[in-house]
């Protein structure tokens, strides 16, 4: 079997890959025009108390990351043709829209502020738009074109159905928690005073404590904790998931304490010019959380049901109708099996394929006690005294 091709061969896959991958660059440009703006300028303020950086050198940065995600997010749905990730990512471009947005009114109100600063922000914020409307009709026309391929390898069984639709929404959640969790550990690590003093080093000239490094430490944790929930999911191994919903129903409570934390009136100047951004990417990851937990467990449910099988099935098409394996070994026939079939006495040849015989080792398929494979056997109409000689069916174990 050959690996199907990243981009199917119809237009609206193509079309959209194509725009996204425009938007990515142009985006990509002008944002880091932004950040040198910000820089060289001096338009950012101090960093308050004994934070390592400002909201206008964290923000861009964060963007930045925000714009690469949505570019992998994109080719990853057209690869897998998963229609949940193609809503996903549209409905991701137009927060990224919203937020070019309020970079540029915010930029607008800065003391100091120069003209190829808001040029550089109008034009992100033009570019995000008008890439945002296309990708509305781009996503309408994909979740046509991905919906019928699904229904060609999982047919009409609504079960079967459901199940990959589950799938299909954790594999996504999964995805956008990376980019929130990063994204969280990078405002904490860089923008938030800490109380706890205890020194470890230094970075670019300020003093990084304890703390830093603890928030700092978080950033690969979660990675790895998704990187193994995608394993434990993708390979449905049960060990594994269970490890995964034990560490999401812990941060859960982890987050909370933090939003509570965030909005005590003892830490006013802890997270001055930083509340909204944290409010908004807590709030949002408790949401995330949450509903991967839900789905995490609905999907262990659904282990050893089928839908590994068809998910494998969809990565790996035939080169042409009825094709076996790309083996060339196994895929010739061998061992010739000659009986007599029909009146007329004609003869027919079998072939018994290695290919078909690894099938029926996998699924425990086996012919039925009456099924004869005698070479020499009479034809139906000869008065044989076992008739169900050629009539067996297969059975499954």
């Amino acid at each position: 079997m050959a690996r199907r091709k990243l981009i199917p061969d119809v237009p609206w896959p193509r079309a959209t890959l194509f725009i996204v991958t425009l938007e990515t660059v142009i985006t990509l440009v002008l944002e880091s025009l932004v950040l040198r703006e910000h820089v060289t300028t001096g338009v950012m303020p101090p960093p308050t108390d004994d934070a390592l950086s400002t909201p206008f050198t964290i923000y861009p940065v964060v963007f930045l990351f925000a714009i690469v995600s949505l570019f992998t997010l994109c080719v990853d749905a057209i690869y897998h043709r998963n229609q949940i990730q193609v809503v996903a990512f549209t409905f991701f471009n137009i927060l990224c829209c919203a937020y070019a947005i309020i970079q540029t009114l915010t930029d607008w109100t800065v003391v100091g502020v120069t003209y190829q600063l808001l040029a550089f922000n109008l034009a992100i914020s033009v570019t995000m738009g008008v890439s945002s409307l296309f990708l509305i009709l781009c996503a309408f026309k994909l979740a046509r074109v991905f919906g019928w391929e699904m229904y060609r390898f999982l047919g009409a069984d609504l079960k079967m159905r459901k199940m990959h639709k589950a799938y299909e929404i954790l594999i996504t959640l999964l995805k956008f928690d990376v980019f929130f969790f990063v994204g969280f550990a990078i405002q904490m690590f860089s923008l938030v005073g800490t109380s706890d003093h205890t020194f470890i080093g230094t970075i670019g000239g300020r003093q990084v404590f304890r703390q830093h490094l603890l928030v700092g430490l978080s950033i690969p944790a979660s990675v790895l904790l998704l990187v193994l929930a995608f394993f434990g999911v993708m390979k449905e191994n049960k060990i594994v998931s269970i490890i995964v919903i034990f560490c999401l129903a812990a941060a859960e409570p982890y987050f909370i304490y933090q939003l509570v934390y965030l909005h005590l009136p003892a830490n006013q100047d802890k997270f001055k010019d930083s509340r909204k951004y944290l409010t908004f990417f807590i709030s949002v990851t408790l949401m995330l959380v949450l509903l991967t937990l839900f789905f995490m467990m609905y999907c262990y449910r659904n282990y050893g049901k089928g839908l590994l099988i068809s998910e494998k099935s969809r990565i790996l098409t035939p080169k042409k109708p009825f094709e076996i394996d790309e083996d060339p070994v196994e895929s010739e026939p061998s061992i010739p099996l000659e009986y007599n079939h029909g009146d007329d006495g004609a003869t027919q040849n079998l072939m018994a394929y290695p290919a078909l015989k690894k099938i029926q080792e996998t699924y425990h398929i086996k012919p039925s006690s009456g099924h004869s494979y005698n070479t020499s056997a009479p034809p139906r109409g000869s008065g044989s005294s076992n008739p169900r000689s050629f009539d067996d069916k297969m059975e499954i174990e």
